[in-house]
Formats: C-alpha cells, structure tokens, sequence
C-alpha cells in the first residue's frame, strides 16, 4: 500500500507533465522548470489530475492508518506501561495531522490554482507541512524503537526528512518574498519536497513488510498460519499488544464446513 502510493503519485506527475509539455501548456515563457500545480491545469492533463491525485490521497490515508496501527502494535511499548501509554498518545496525534494531509490533497486534487490560486495554496500548504511533519514524528518514533527498524532505513528516512525540510523552509520563504521573482527557485524547491515525500512514504515499507527490522520482529511477523477450517489467508503483524501479555495474531478464516 505505501509503495502503491508513492508509484501512483509518482506516475500522475509524470503522466501531467509529459502531456502539459507535448501540449506546450506549461508556462516556459515564465520559467523552464514549472511548478507541479501548473501541469495541473489544463485538459487532458487536468483530468489525470484530478483523479490520479485524488487517489493519491486516498491511498495516503489508508497508509497513515496502516502506519497508525502498525505503530501501536510494534513501537509504543518501552519496557513501562507509562511509556507505552505517552507512545501511543503521540501516535494517535501524529496520524490525525497525517490524515488531515491527506483530506488536504483532496481539494487540491479539485480545485487547480488557475480555479481558485488561494484555495489551491492553502490546501496544498497543509498537504506539505501535515505530511512533513508526520513524517518527522514517525522517524522519531521509529528511533526511539530500534527494534522494529535498522540503521540502513532511518538513514535513508532521515535524509528525506532534512531535504523535504529544508526544501519547504526555501519554497515558503521566497513565497513570501516574491512568487514572481523567484518562481523558478520555487518551483524546484517543491519538486524536491515532492520526491523527499514520495521517498520517505516508499521507504516505509521496509518496516511494514518487516525487511528492515530486527530479526525477532521480522520472525514473529513471517511465522507460519494458525490451522484452521475453511480458506486460511494467514497470520499478519504478529507481536505483542499495545495491552496485553499475549501474542497478537490477526487471522483471516472461513468456516464453509459449517
């Protein structure tokens, strides 16, 4: 599901600025390099748009639920339930601010800048900043409960998180100052957030998949199906719950001899 996000997010822009441009829609007389929302708006590439990013933040929402969950189950436990109890508190916040991202991408997928510019602006400003920071929140959670990530993934997570940083800091700086003077600066500063992002959402499935964590986490999540009656789908995300002593196992059955 992660991976899916970031690859369909990552061919609607592609999708919209290969026909903006084989069009001659995007505004090269102002810069070479277009801002995202420019390959937005007009028809055909108006219509990928609009459905391709809508999807996107679909998909992102039903990615901050799995990482919400995946979270509470692996990475809020610290050795005392009062840390448990201060884990899963900033993962029900993070997530909501994630998940508010995501609706925000929803009306950018709607309304393009050409329809309504401060609307298209402001939405996708909380698209930007909500997803950064659950971004960062995730890493610093995932730090904190090394078990159930690597060296290698927080590393690459951590590079994301300054480049998206740093780059927003830059677009909404010069935004500030003057959007036509520095369009150009501006727009790659937002192509660079966008891949950041893209790349961090991709990276997250190192840790759902159990490919980055260590190996009693990765042997509790592959361990074989409980038997049972009927079509077995097997076990998923096996390890301790958030409050209990005993092993958490989700299994998808059917009785049909029933």
């Amino acid at each position: 599901m992660v991976r899916a996000t970031a690859l369909v997010a990552a061919c609607v822009v592609a999708t919209t600025t290969l026909v903006s441009a084989f069009l001659g829609d995007l505004p090269v007389d102002v810069s070479p390099v277009p801002m995202i929302s420019d390959t937005f708006v007009r028809a055909p590439a108006s219509y990928v748009a609009r459905a391709g990013v809508a999807a996107v933040a679909c998909l992102l929402l039903v990615t901050t639920l799995l990482v919400r969950s995946f979270l509470k189950a692996f990475a809020c436990e610290d050795g005392s339930r009062k840390d448990a109890a201060f884990w899963r508190r900033v993962t029900e916040c993070h997530s909501c601010v994630g998940a508010a991202a995501a609706l925000a991408l929803l009306v950018v997928a709607a309304v393009n800048d050409r329809e309504n510019l401060p609307a298209h602006f402001a939405a996708a400003s909380v698209f930007f900043i909500g997803t950064w920071l659950w971004h960062l929140c995730v890493f610093v959670q995932l730090c904190a409960h090394r078990s159930v990530t690597d060296a290698k993934s927080l590393r690459w997570k951590c590079v994301c998180v300054v480049i998206s940083g740093v780059s927003l800091a830059a677009f909404f700086a010069m935004c500030g100052v003057s959007l036509a003077r520095f369009y150009e600066p501006i727009a790659m500063c937002e192509w660079l957030a966008a891949v950041s992002i893209g790349g961090f959402t991709w990276s997250l499935g190192a840790e759902l998949d159990g490919n980055a964590a260590g190996s009693a986490f990765a042997e509790s999540i592959r361990a074989p199906p409980i038997p049972g009656r009927g079509m077995s789908l097997g076990s998923v995300w096996r390890g301790r719950a958030p409050d209990e002593g005993e092993l958490l196992d989700v299994l998808v059955a059917s009785a049909s001899d029933e």
